[in-house]
């Protein structure tokens, strides 16, 4: 059996792998718990990320339309979904399609955004759903 001594040695041994093993855990809690609303997953964004991408896959004007905050501004003018529909082509090229497929939304305070080359498709909640808002210049 160990003398008092002999675990009072071996403890000292083991106190700096349990100080690391302390700090390491804490680290962790720490930044779990400073995670803001916002950093979380939002799913009512998720699910209208699903539909939104699907629509510009099967390029789908109706229901893009369907999914914008209408009236929709292009070049200082309000679109209502007649003229959305009518330009949908024009902001919804084949490469915009496909870079839209692969993009991975970001958040950006209360909104989410995507950026395509020089553009930044923004999504916001209105009337407490997500919609597609804006498309702005990214510089």
């Amino acid at each position: 059996m160990p003398t008092s001594i002999e675990r009072m040695i071996r403890l000292r041994r083991r106190l700096p792998v349990l100080g690391i093993m302390l700090i390491c855990l804490l680290g962790g809690a720490l930044q779990v718990s400073s995670q803001s609303p916002t950093t979380k997953t939002d799913r009512a964004f998720t699910a209208f990320w699903a539909r939104f991408k699907a629509a510009v896959a099967r390029n789908d004007k109706a229901a893009v339309a369907d999914l914008t905050k209408l009236p929709f501004m292009v070049n200082n003018k309000d679109l209502n979904r007649a003229g959305f529909i009518k330009q949908y082509k024009s902001l919804f090229t084949p490469k915009m399609r496909r870079c839209l497929a692969r993009a991975r939304p970001t958040r950006d305070q209360d909104a989410m955004e995507i950026f395509c080359g020089h553009q930044i498709f923004l999504f916001a909640k209105v009337d407490g759903v997500y919609k597609f808002t804006e498309i702005g210049v990214n510089d």
